[in-house]
């Protein structure tokens, strides 16, 4: 008897590759739950482009997140995040804990935005690249390496913090792999978390299908050129 494929509750909008949105959709396949992508350019872009008055919840961009029934939509990746924890049983029982996951998840945005030049408002230019992977990058992986030394993220139960980092992380080494020794480097033990993490099955399955979708697509345009001109450049 085939078993009974239960359908998703939640849609995300996102663009088509995985970047911020794995922040958000991680957390469904790390618990095993269906979650429905909408990743059609297209699409993506219309419902961006809308008036903030025809919009279902007013955002700037994705990833935003809607209940199929109910139609409640939420935007902002950090909002999603600890929206959707609460359901999945990610979310820190503590009052405490739960603000240093938060915060742990705000650094993982944070080196986003900066590796990313927030949003690719300006791209990389040689100098700002060398300072950023020598001091900066460093710098918060250090900041990450200490957090879980002191048992911010890490522990036996497993919160949205340490999905989190994965999805920072472990997407990172898997499509920009000149990184992963910067960060074995400077944040070992935060590397073998999310070696762990990442080989929860129904979270491999999901990040392998990924990769046969959208390859080693990082976060797409050109600032991912960007980057990737500056990881070419070091290896001169």
């Amino acid at each position: 008897m085939t078993p009974e494929v239960k359908e998703a509750d939640y849609e995300l909008l996102y663009w088509p590759l995985p970047f911020r949105g794995c922040f958000v959709s991680y957390l469904f396949a790390y618990r095993d739950v269906p979650l429905m992508e909408i990743t059609d350019f297209d699409e993506v872009n219309e419902q961006k482009a809308r008036l903030p008055s025809e919009q279902p919840i007013p955002f700037i961009g994705p990833p935003t997140l809607r209940h199929r029934n109910t139609g409640f939509t939420l935007n902002q990746m950090p909002a999603i995040v600890t929206y959707v924890s609460q359901e999945l049983h990610l979310m820190p029982e503590d009052p405490l804990d739960a603000a240093i996951a938060l915060k742990i998840l705000m650094d993982c945005n944070d080196i986003l935005m900066e590796l990313c030049r927030y949003n690719g408002s300006i791209m990389w230019e040689r100098e700002a690249w060398i300072e950023f992977r020598s001091q900066r990058f460093p710098r918060w992986l250090a900041v990450l390496e200490e957090s879980v030394a002191r048992g911010f993220f890490g522990r036996e139960r497993a919160s949205f913090a340490d999905i989190g980092v994965y999805a920072l992380l472990g997407n990172m080494i898997r499509c920009l792999p000149e990184l992963e020794t910067d960060i074995v480097s400077h944040a070992p033990r935060t590397r073998e978390l999310c070696t762990k993490i990442g080989a929860q099955p129904s979270l491999a399955s999901f990040v392998d299908g990924h990769e046969k979708r959208y390859g080693k697509l990082y976060c797409g345009g050109y600032i991912e050129e960007s980057i990737r001109k500056m990881l070419e450049m070091d290896l001169r």
